[in-house]
């Protein structure tokens, strides 16, 4: 098990679209959103020049990787507790040129107003990658039921441009994970199986016209006005 760290395949394959995207541009500060376990966090602040900020309702989360970056030294990392859009209108901009949302935006009250948050944090230019799934269904804590129409319009409203959004999680890939949720009530069964679904799963792309989840990318125009994220309905909504 400690070949592998974290052994969790889904969480792998997801991070493996949203890091190659995440690439695609330069980046000096990083907000993580919903950073939970910091599994991105960590990913990005190994390089020292970076700057990372996370972001997470669950306090004790955010105690460990708060205990962990400080046990390893990570000087470039901090984390904040708080909560949906409110928890960021008392952030004052931090020049962001990333915000990564992932797996979060489901759960958040409003995700309209959260967006509209997440843009003003950026500098202009500054982009949000995120993930979301698209089940036609909503799960446990879920609060909003995304498809590609309301995805891509919310973004829009938010203040973005350039909106990108990718079909993710295709059968292949779900039949690969649903074998590993399967194995893994067993860590003997996991520790065996791990390494053989993660080399099956090197087979399937994740990107797919059939996925049940998106990867979105959106960015902030160069000469956003500010007034379109801090309008009043966004403030007296909070």
């Amino acid at each position: 098990m400690r070949a592998f760290g974290v052994v969790d395949l889904p969480s792998r394959l997801r991070a493996r679209v949203v890091l190659q995207e995440l690439a695609k541009s330069p980046y000096e500060n990083v907000f993580d959103f919903g950073c939970g376990t910091g599994c991105y966090s960590f990913y990005v602040a190994r390089q020292p020049e970076i700057r990372v900020s996370g972001l997470d309702s669950n306090e004790a989360r955010v105690h460990d990787c708060i205990a962990i970056a400080h046990k390893i030294g990570r000087k470039n990392m901090t984390f904040f507790v708080r909560s949906g859009h409110d928890g960021l209108r008392r952030f004052i901009s931090r020049g962001f040129d990333s915000v990564l949302a992932i797996e979060v935006l489901q759960y958040v009250p409003d995700p309209l107003l959260t967006l509209r948050q997440i843009c003003r944090l950026l500098i202009p230019g500054g982009r949000i990658i995120g993930h979301v799934p698209v089940l036609g269904y909503l799960r446990e804590h879920e609060k909003t039921l995304f498809d590609d129409l309301n995805l891509s319009a919310m973004l829009r409203e938010s203040g973005f441009e350039d909106v990108s959004i990718t079909r993710t999680f295709g059968d292949g890939v779900r039949r690969v994970c649903e074998i590993f949720e399967c194995v893994s009530h067993s860590r003997l069964l996991t520790a065996v199986a791990f390494p053989f679904l993660l080399m099956a799963s090197a087979m399937c792309r994740i990107p797919s016209p059939r996925g049940d989840y998106r990867l979105f990318v959106a960015r902030k125009p160069f000469n956003a006005a500010q007034a379109i994220v801090d309008r009043p309905d966004s403030s007296s909504s909070a």
